[in-house]
């Protein structure tokens, strides 16, 4: 389900019995949602992800469009032709099994490129870039999953910037993010008041909910991927 900025932005306020958005603005509570979405994506690259198809430059190494965060996963080939469709699966595999059998993979002469893949090394400290083995001849396309950058939100102008109900664009995240983003921005508008009392010990309370709810979402995905093998 699909939730828009002034969804997160009118909880925050009621929490901070702030409903008119008197003491915290609307466009800075639009401007803390907004870092939020970006804690979101560095905590968890893949929060939006998605299954797309990608065009493989000539050679081994590989880079992900900008508009994409991280390869979560490489699936198959795509056949080119009259129409589209899949081809052969790909499989992972570790670098130092390809450098010790195959020191010479990367260079063509030892093992000519190709359009179709058969492995992917990839390596989550690079997360936007992979080989593919073979070499592509800079025809291939393979489909995988990504992370995709979330879009950034556009909010009202003028008088309407006052009016917590104008921000309706909607969050390029999935549902389950609504609520930690809720707590990321009351974390940042109670950091904004840590001289009053109490308010720095609940900023630090809703940013440890914040951290911990990506956590639980990190360890649901986990398990279902061990229960879909």
């Amino acid at each position: 389900m699909a939730f828009r900025a002034k969804d997160v932005m009118r909880r925050a306020s009621t929490i901070l019995q702030d409903s008119g958005a008197v003491h915290w603005l609307a466009a800075e509570l639009f401007a803390y949602l907004q870092d939020g979405i970006r804690e979101v994506v560095a905590i968890k690259p893949n929060a939006n992800s998605r299954i797309v198809i990608l065009s493989l430059v000539a050679g081994t190494r590989q880079e992900l469009p900008a508009e994409y965060s991280i390869l979560s996963r490489v699936i198959r080939n795509i056949v080119q032709g009259q129409e589209e469709r899949g081809g052969a699966a790909i499989r992972p595999i570790d670098r130092s099994v390809l450098d010790a059998q195959i020191p010479g993979w990367q260079d063509k002469s030892v093992m000519p490129f190709a359009r179709a893949v058969l492995h992917v090394v990839h390596d989550m400290t690079t997360p936007r870039q992979f080989y593919v083995v073979p070499g592509n001849n800079g025809e291939g396309r393979i489909e995988a999953a990504v992370g995709v950058v979330p879009l950034e939100l556009s909010g009202p102008t003028g008088s309407a910037m006052l009016d917590v109900e104008a921000y309706d664009s909607f969050v390029d995240l999935p549902d389950l993010y609504r609520n930690p983003l809720v707590d990321y921005v009351l974390y940042r508008a109670l950091s904004k008041d840590s001289g009053e009392a109490n308010a720095a010990a609940r900023a630090t309370a809703h940013y440890s909910s914040f951290t911990a709810a990506l956590g639980a979402i990190n360890t649901g995905e986990a398990a279902m991927s061990l229960g879909s093998r």
